[in-house]
């Protein structure tokens, strides 16, 4: 009887001690994972960096002025230009020309002085 107790604790000095080498090799590989990826990260951090600098100097107000100045052909606002909010005129009702000349032909019922309805979307005029 001692000789299979003894035996059995024998086995299991050796499980465990298997256990704990496997554990411990779990976790080497583990680490070794955790100190790429932070190499990886500390990597996109820099090429972050690079790309916030890139963009800094791509918007800086001068490169902007300089490549409008050479492609969009601006020139200054004059106050002739400037008009008020009752000078300008309202908006024509919409054209149906086509609509027009096969209502005129009899070929379809279409009014030619149909006004444009005052709902959009799904929004209903108050009365």
């Amino acid at each position: 009887m001692p000789r299979i107790f003894h035996a059995l604790a024998i086995a299991l000095l050796i499980g465990s001690a298997v256990y704990v080498y496997k554990i411990k090799y779990d976790t080497m590989g583990l680490r070794s994972e955790v100190v790429r990826l932070e190499k990886q990260i500390a990597h996109e951090r820099d090429l972050i960096a690079l790309l916030k600098a890139e963009w800094q100097k791509l918007n800086s107000p001068e490169r902007i002025q300089m490549l409008s100045d050479g492609h969009l052909d601006l020139v200054p606002l004059m106050a002739s230009q400037i008009v008020r909010w009752q000078d300008v005129p309202e908006r024509q009702a919409p054209v149906d020309s086509i609509g027009d000349k096969l209502g005129a032909l009899g070929l379809i019922d279409h009014p030619t002085s149909q006004k444009s309805p005052d709902i959009t979307g799904s929004v209903k005029k108050k009365d």
